[in-house]
């Protein structure tokens, strides 16, 4: 009866241990598919693109992204001879909105910062996401456009969830479902990735379509992606009044 009881035991606790021993295989597969270890090569990226809104039928509008990994971000929308931009270098960050009066830049909160902060993160947050001291979780399936994706938990703090959804054919992610906490309320949205790319030793998508019930559906499509790019970092710097 013992025996059957440890061997009871050890089957269970095998079981148990599957689904993190999937995900980091899962995880592996996809590093590998996007790049593998040049991605720790990838110190700084500057992307142009243009955005199809619902919120703006028929415009395409450009934007610029320029970030220093794990350091610094900015982005610039323009509409119609205006540009909205925003920015964070290390903690502190800010933004304009001339759509809606403010030409001048203001602080963002400590949360805006915070969460712009992750875009600053160019290798992503499944690479490395032990020494990043995130949680992940394989959380089984999940149909994405008739592709039967694996479904990654990644847990960064209390505040930030992500879902990333695998192809298990290309390994590349396909979809991220975010949930975040920002200034009190929570915020969640969706991102699909299509038309992979590589832009030297590396696989990126070039065109992303997001939901989100704050900003309606966007299409992003990048024109041109420059990894290593030289960049005066006093753009990220808040402008002066």
């Amino acid at each position: 009866m013992k025996n059957v009881f440890l061997s009871g035991l050890f089957f269970f606790l095998a079981l148990a241990a599957v689904p993190a021993q999937s995900a980091d295989e899962i995880i592996a597969k996809h590093i590998e598919a996007t790049g593998g270890k040049a991605w720790n090569g990838i110190k700084a990226m500057k992307s142009e693109a243009k955005i199809s809104a619902q919120a703006a039928p028929g415009m395409e509008i450009p934007m610029t992204m320029t970030v220093v990994n794990n350091k610094a971000a900015r982005i610039d929308v323009t509409v119609m001879g205006m540009t909205q931009s925003s920015g964070i270098n290390g903690d502190a960050g800010w933004a304009n909105n001339p759509f809606m009066g403010k030409n001048e830049a203001e602080p963002l909160t400590a949360d805006q910062v915070n969460e712009m902060k992750y875009m600053t993160d160019l290798s992503g947050s499944l690479y490395n996401y032990q020494e990043k001291g995130y949680k992940v979780e394989y959380v089984g399936k999940e149909d994405v456009d008739g592709t039967e994706a694996h479904k990654i938990k990644v847990e960064f703090n209390a505040n930030k969830t992500e879902y990333k959804l695998i192809d298990p054919e290309t390994w590349y992610e396909i979809k991220t479902i975010s949930v975040s906490k920002v200034d009190g309320q929570e915020v969640q949205s969706e991102s699909m990735f299509s038309n992979f790319k590589k832009v030297g030793d590396l696989t990126f998508p070039h065109t992303i379509e997001q939901n989100s019930a704050m900003m309606g559906s966007s299409v992003i499509t990048i024109t041109n992606l420059v990894l290593n790019p030289e960049i005066d970092e006093k753009i990220f710097d808040m402008p002066a009044k």
